[in-house]
C-alpha cells in the first residue's frame, strides 16, 4: 500500500499472510465468517502471531466502506516500491527479461488485474510512473487476488528516459497501439523485453511511442475497437509466455539429454 492502512477480501488477506505475515497488525474477521480460506487466513494469524478479533460485519464495513471485504479485513505496514534499477537488467532467472510499463494507468481494477497478469505469467515486475499513476493501495490489492504481494512494483520518475535505458541495456520495448501496422504475432517475445500499456482513453503517450523499438497491435476482428487495459495487457503477455514455453519446447527437442 501507498501507506499504512488496510487489505480486504479473502484471497487479498491470505496472501499477505503467506508472504509477509510480518506486515499484518492486526487481523478482523466477521463473527460467523468460516469456509476453507477463512479457516486457512486464521490458521496463519495463529502461526505468525498476528492478533485475531471477531467483530460484527458492520463493524469491518467502518474499516472499509463500500468494499467487497468478504468477511475478512487486515490492518497493514505499507508495501516496499521495487528499485527500477532491478528490473532494468536483460535477464531475469537465467532467462530473457519479461517486464511491463504502465504509462499512466489510473483504475486501480486494471491496475489489479495486471499484476494478477504479471504473476501468472512469471514476468520480473512492473514499472509505473511516480505521478498521474494509481500505486499500490487497498483496491489494487483486492483485485489482484493476492498478485500484488509477489509482484516487484517500481516507480519511476520518466518513463520516457526509461525506455532509452532499457533499449541500452539490450532490453526491446514495444507499445501497444490499436493503429500500429506491426502485430504482436509479428514480435519477437523470445528476446528481453519491456511490455508498456497504456490508459483505455490516451493509449501509451507519443512521447513514449516515439521511443519504442517496436509499436505492435492486437489483430480485433469485431466491431469494438479495443480493449480495456488489463485485457490487452493479458493479450500481449501470454503471447510473450507462448513464444518463450514453445522456444524452450524446441531447445528440449532438439538438444536431448
Amino acid at each position: 500500500m501507498d501507506e499504512s492502512g488496510y487489505i480486504y477480501g479473502r484471497r487479498a488477506v491470505l496472501e499477505v499472510l503467506r508472504s509477509a505475515p510480518g506486515r499484518v497488525n492486526k487481523l478482523f474477521i466477521a463473527e460467523g465468517s468460516r469456509g476453507r480460506t477463512t479457516d486457512e487466513i486464521r490458521e496463519l494469524a495463529r502461526h505468525s502471531r498476528v492478533v485475531t478479533k471477531f467483530l460484527p460485519r458492520h463493524a469491518l464495513e467502518r474499516l472499509a466502506p463500500g468494499a467487497a471485504h468478504q468477511g475478512v479485513v487486515a490492518s497493514v505496514s505499507p508495501v516496499a516500491y521495487a528499485d527500477a534499477e532491478e528490473l532494468m537488467s536483460p535477464v531475469h532467472k537465467g532467462k530473457p527479461t519479461l517486464i511491463v510499463m504502465l504509462d499512466e494507468i489510473t483504475d486501480p481494477q486494471n491496475f489489479g488485474a495486471i499484476l494478477r497478469t504479471v504473476e501468472a505469467v512469471g514476468a520480473a515486475g512492473v514499472i509505473i510512473p511516480r505521478h498521474r499513476s494509481v500505486g499500490l493501495s487497498p483496491v489494487v490489492a483486492k483485485h489482484s487476488a493476492g498478485a500484488s504481494e509477489y509482484v516487484s512494483v517500481a516507480r519511476a520518475g520518466n518513463l520516457a528516459m526509461l525506455v532509452d535505458q532499457l533499449k541500452d541495456n539490450g532490453v526491446q520495448v514495444v507499445a501497444t497501439s490499436g493503429d500500429a501496422e506491426t502485430s504482436i504475432y509479428e514480435v519477437d517475445f523470445t528476446l528481453p523485453t519491456a511490455v508498456v500499456v497504456g490508459s483505455e482513453g490516451a493509449g501509451v503517450r507519443q512521447i513514449i511511442r516515439r521511443k519504442c523499438s517496436v509499436t505492435a497491435r492486437i489483430p480485433m476482428l469485431g466491431k469494438i475497437a479495443s480493449l480495456n487495459a488489463s485485457a490487452a495487457a493479458a493479450v500481449v503477455l501470454y503471447e510473450a509466455l507462448r513464444q518463450r514455453t514453445g522456444a524452450e519446447t524446441r531447445s528440449i527437442t532438439t538438444n536431448p539429454p
